[in-house]
């Protein structure tokens, strides 16, 4: 985890705000009104998903999740909040050391010059918090993913692995 500065915040954030922007303007020029409203829809959106995001009191864990395709990695992720509780049953600590060794596992798991995506979305249920992983890419070890999860079955609640292969993971997990 990087000890960001206000700074470097706010260089990334205006970053990706001028790259989407730039998209918009590109799209504009070829008169392709569609794409704009896509665009601009994306944006709402992933603004609404950061606020969201922040509120849930869990500032280590949003830090990881805002800040993660700011920085090399050979997958980019998205993330989608399907509850919007402000107080979810979890320690802030522990959840964000769990979903950064997962990032990890995937990261060490994976082909790195491949288009890597990770979706995550998750949401509080009968007071726990369940995360459903969609991965699609170039996984190269499948056995490294699978033994990880099984040790997370000593941790968690549950662990549900619906689909593994070299091009897909999907996996539903309760905390």
């Amino acid at each position: 985890m990087n000890n960001w500065t206000v700074v470097e915040v706010l260089r990334h954030a205006r970053h990706d705000w001028m790259n989407k922007l730039q998209l918009i303007k590109g799209n504009l020029a070829l008169n392709k009104i569609d794409q704009v409203e896509r665009l601009m829809d994306e944006m709402v959106m992933d603004a609404r998903m950061e606020t969201h995001l922040s509120n849930l009191k869990l500032p280590k864990f949003a830090e990881i999740l805002l800040t993660f395709n700011w920085e090399k990695h050979p997958f980019h992720i998205e993330y989608e909040i399907l509850d919007e509780s402000s107080s979810w049953p979890v320690d802030d600590e522990k959840i964000a050391r769990w979903i950064q060794d997962f990032f990890e596992i995937i990261e060490n798991s994976i082909e790195p010059y491949y288009e890597n995506h990770l979706s995550l979305s998750f949401e509080l249920n009968d007071k726990n918090v369940r995360f459903y992983f969609d991965f699609s890419g170039t996984i190269k070890d499948i056995h490294k993913i699978n033994k990880w999860l099984d040790d997370q079955k000593l941790l968690l609640k549950e662990v549900f692995v619906k689909e593994i292969n070299e091009k897909k993971l999907i996996a539903e997990i309760i905390v």
